[in-house]
């Protein structure tokens, strides 16, 4: 028999995430048990139930666990400031539809899944959004201050959170809509950038 490594709990539990990640994107949901992810960590049932209370609870950090790694990404190309401005919004609203595009399918709920409520999967990405809004209300501050783009809205800086959190919420429904609806019930985001581009019009920069 194989001894099992000891590590640090951090570390054990990022490591069983990162596991269950992998294998609930390659097998789906319902065909991953517990024993699955034990086996690939060489673990026993007392290890995995001291991190988290089911599989459904490993499901919600994985989901977790995917925003956290998107969500750096766009930090950091928000404040690069040596990547030119347009540029800058243009790679950020492109990751984004990608990211929610590829949330949807990865963490896929339908009736054939024993996960069948959706407020998982939107309680995930309130909590992503809100995270971004301290960086976009700077990125916004940015580009009114350099002439970017216009500011016929009274944006200041006690006020600018309220306009990010506007924008990042609306943009990002319309996306997640579009990306669980086909059909006569899609949204289309397309336009909802569109719809941004007249609240902030390109200034003389």
């Amino acid at each position: 028999m194989s001894q099992r490594t000891i590590k640090a709990p951090e570390e054990r539990r990022k490591e069983l995430i990162e596991v269950a990640s992998h294998l609930f994107d390659k097998h789906g949901y319902e065909k991953v048990s517990v024993r699955d992810i034990l086996s690939e960590v060489n673990g026993a049932p007392g290890m995995f139930y001291y991190y988290f209370k089911s599989k459904e609870d490993i499901f919600l950090a994985c989901m977790e666990n995917y925003f956290n790694n998107k969500l750096r990404a766009k930090l950091d190309l928000l404040q690069n400031k040596e990547i030119a401005y347009e540029e800058r919004v243009r790679l950020v609203r492109d990751l984004i539809v990608k990211d929610i595009g590829q949330f949807t399918t990865r963490y896929h709920f339908s009736t054939n899944h024993s996960i069948t409520d959706h407020s998982y999967r939107l309680w995930e990405l309130t909590h992503y959004v809100g995270k971004l809004i301290d960086a976009y209300s700077e990125f916004i501050l940015e580009g009114l201050e350099d002439g970017w783009i216009e500011n016929k809205m009274g944006i200041n800086r006690e006020n600018v959170k309220s306009f990010a959190a506007f924008i990042l919420y609306g943009a990002m429904g319309t996306i997640y809509t579009d990306a669980i609806n086909k059909g006569e019930n899609k949204t289309y985001s397309n336009e909802a950038f569109e719809i941004i581009n007249v609240l902030f019009p390109r200034g003389q920069s």
